[in-house]
């Protein structure tokens, strides 16, 4: 996979969500003032450039994303993966993974994204993540790191 396709899934792994569940999130679908992370979410991630998002926390602890980083294809940016509460107040985390598939439709290899979440208030949140990329025969090929803040969709 060449330095600009690694790029490039970096960036999408950013903007997919999945990964094993750990535990669920286990309230009642929020009022509009909880401080739950159910819900859609606009996202600004930052890796080697900054690129929008947008991510769905779904109840029972499955979530999805979409964005088009810069230099990939808009039909590789989904994301798929799961969230769950951590100790503290307000914190969560989640994995998610997407696929790369190269013009001709081969599968090219996959990104995850493992990330640590704080919600800063009941309609905004920040991150950090570490996204690992694989190639197609399941090597891992590259590791990089981004940020994230986001505002609640309403």
């Amino acid at each position: 996979m060449n330095l600009k396709k690694q790029i490039a899934v970096i960036v999408l792994a950013l903007t997919a969500t999945t990964s094993p569940v750990w535990s669920q999130d286990r309230q009642a679908l929020p009022s509009p003032t909880a401080q739950t992370l159910q819900g859609t979410w606009r996202v600004t991630i930052t890796a080697r450039s900054t690129f929008p998002a947008i991510r769905t926390f779904n109840q029972g602890g499955t979530c999805t994303g979409y964005a088009v980083p810069p230099g990939i294809d808009p039909g590789q940016g989904t994301e798929y993966g799961v969230w769950q509460r951590e100790p503290g107040s307000h914190n969560y985390s989640f994995r998610t993974v997407s696929y790369g598939y190269t013009a001709e439709g081969v599968f090219d290899g996959r990104a995850e994204v493992t990330d640590t979440l704080h919600l800063t208030s009941a309609n905004s949140f920040e991150s950090s993540s570490i996204i690992q990329i694989f190639d197609a025969d399941g090597n891992l090929v590259f590791t990089a790191c981004a940020t994230s803040t986001a505002t609640r969709f309403e």
